[in-house]
């Protein structure tokens, strides 16, 4: 064989590889990025007042608290998040307004110890006096995503 031929063989050869290897990855990132559930919203339990949980399609469950109570506008305020029954790779909340968009508000949340994230949001004021949340609590498993919803309404003083 020649050196052309041989080049020619290694080149290809590394072509191959990486296209395997990336081929790998992005199917690999398809399936962590798949939403596997979401959970029913409880309208009974009122953040507002006391830590929220939901139960978790594993038979885990999820627990959400903000504080301080009354939850404000314009402030920031401290999120937490227990996970239990399920392993999780990351933890992000997002809050969006039920009735009005009010733009990205996504929070990742750093881990604390184990099961247990905390970080810190803030949400806009709105022109009404009155307004219901959602706070969509995403849990990245090693298979996809859980969505655990939770309601809420803030009033402007």
């Amino acid at each position: 064989m020649n050196k052309r031929t041989i080049l020619m063989s290694v080149v290809s050869g590394i072509l191959i590889v990486s296209l395997v290897f990336i081929s790998w990855y992005k199917l690999e990132q398809a399936r962590k990025n798949t939403i596997l559930a979401q959970v029913a919203v409880d309208k009974t339990c009122d953040l507002q007042k006391k830590d929220c949980r939901l139960s978790l399609p594993n038979g885990g469950g999820v627990t959400l608290s903000i504080e301080p109570r009354p939850i404000p506008l314009v402030k920031k305020f401290d999120i937490k998040v227990n996970v239990n029954g399920m392993d999780v790779e990351a933890v992000a909340v997002d809050f969006k307004g039920t009735t009005m968009n009010m733009g990205p508000n996504n929070v990742t949340l750093k881990l604390l110890e184990a099961n247990n994230y905390s970080g810190q949001g803030m949400l806009p004021v709105c022109i009404r006096n009155s307004m219901e949340w959602q706070a969509d609590v995403y849990l990245q498993g090693k298979d996809g995503i859980i969505i655990a919803p939770f309601i809420f309404v803030t009033h402007k003083n």
